[in-house]
C-alpha cells in the first residue's frame, strides 16, 4: 500500500478541490485509507513573533472557513474510511502544514501547486515550502 494516511492542504481553490478529489479516488481504493483535510487560516504574527502553533479560532472571523470545512465534511462522509477536516489558524500555512503531517502521522501529503493567493512558486509559495521540507511524500497537483 502506498499510504494510509493522507493529508490535503486545502484553501477552496480549483487545485486544492484537484487535490481533494485525488485523495478521495486513492481513499476508494482501500477502506484504511485515512484522509485529513487541513484548511488554513493566516493569522498576523504576534509581537512579530514567527509561531506556528494552533491558534484558537472565533466564530465570527473565521466563518468562511468554517463553511469551508462543512463542505469538505460532506464529502468526507461518503467514504468508508475514518477521516477529518481541520480547521487551523497559523502564521505559516506551510508550517502549520508540515506539522500537522508529522502529529498525525501522515505518509503523503497532497496539494495543489498554487492556491487562492495566486503566489508564484519562485516566491516562495506554500507548495514550494512544504515540497522542500517535508520528511513524506508530496504530490503536487497541477
Amino acid at each position: 500500500m502506498l499510504c494510509s494516511k493522507i493529508l490535503v492542504a486545502y484553501d477552496d481553490s480549483d487545485l486544492a478541490q484537484c487535490a481533494f478529489e485525488k485523495a478521495l479516488e486513492i481513499a476508494k481504493t482501500n477502506p484504511v485509507i485515512e484522509v485529513q483535510v487541513v484548511h488554513v487560516i493566516k493569522v498576523p504574527a504576534a509581537f512579530g513573533t514567527e509561531m506556528d502553533s494552533f491558534l484558537p479560532l472565533e466564530d465570527s472571523i473565521y466563518q468562511e472557513g468554517k463553511d469551508i470545512i462543512a463542505k469538505v465534511e460532506l464529502a468526507l462522509s461518503s467514504l468508508p474510511n475514518l477521516s477529518k477536516a481541520h480547521l487551523i489558524g497559523g502564521i505559516s500555512p506551510a508550517h502549520v502544514i508540515l506539522n500537522h503531517a508529522k502529529d498525525y502521522n501522515c505518509d503523503l501529503i497532497i496539494m495543489g501547486s498554487r492556491g487562492l493567493s495566486g503566489i508564484k512558486e519562485f516566491l516562495g509559495s506554500v507548495s514550494h515550502t512544504v515540497l522542500h521540507q517535508s520528511k513524506i511524500p508530496v504530490l503536487i497537483i497541477k
